[in-house]
């Protein structure tokens, strides 16, 4: 998969994708610091990115334009830890057409569940 990861998420979870294999962007690098949500959500769908993060308003904006993304609810150091134990059903959410994936402390929604 193709991650583009938001500069709220740790870079951990960066480093731990790279590690596993996948193709990673950060936000901070192939747009700015300060992107706004509008050009974040139009980047990762003109490169076909999914979008991690932690922002609701970016997450919403990606729902809405039918952009897959990981939307992390909760802060927590352990982002990284909870992505690495989640990452089968991540993927496979995400091949089986999810747009949104949520993780909330420790479950996984997949679909296009309201917030």
């Amino acid at each position: 998969m193709n991650w583009l990861v938001d500069n709220n998420v740790p870079r951990g979870v960066t480093t731990l994708l790279l590690d596993l294999g996948h193709e990673v962007a950060e936000v901070r690098q192939a747009l700015a610091d300060n992107a706004p949500d509008s050009a974040v959500a139009a980047y990762a769908a003109a490169e076909g990115l999914v979008v991690v993060t932690h922002d609701r308003g970016l997450a919403r904006r990606c729902l809405l334009a039918g952009t897959p993304h990981l939307w992390l609810r909760t802060r927590e150091p352990q982002d990284r830890e909870r992505i690495r134990e989640a990452l089968p059903a991540i993927e496979k959410a995400f091949a089986q057409g999810s747009v949104r994936v949520v993780a909330s402390q420790r479950t996984l929604t997949a679909g296009m569940q309201s917030e």
